[in-house]
């Protein structure tokens, strides 16, 4: 059986890792979806009459949306943790007054 600070800690380093994981697969489908669409625009630009750079479009505002799940889940991850933790140590508190 664990201890609370046992599992408190074991709580904080999950939510971390889940956090970070999720990120990295965005990361990844990004990368991957670009690489495809970047391909796509160049072959449409030397094959067919387009020419337009339409693939900086979805890059870029792909690209915001990744840089803030980067910053929210990646670098707030641990603040958001820790406030999550004091919600809850602070909800068990009336809890217990309750019962």
């Amino acid at each position: 059986m664990l201890t609370a600070d046992e599992y408190r800690k074991a709580e904080f380093g999950y939510t971390l890792a889940e956090s970070r994981r999720g990120f990295k697969i965005h990361a990844v489908v990004y990368a991957i979806v670009m690489t495809g669409l970047i391909a796509l625009n160049s072959l449409l630009w030397a094959y067919a009459d387009g020419d337009f750079p339409w693939v900086v479009f979805p890059l870029v505002g792909w690209g915001i949306g990744l840089t803030l799940h980067y910053v929210f889940g990646f670098r707030k991850a641990a603040d958001e943790a820790r406030a999550r933790q004091l919600r809850v140590e602070k909800y068990a508190e009336r809890t217990k007054e309750l019962v």
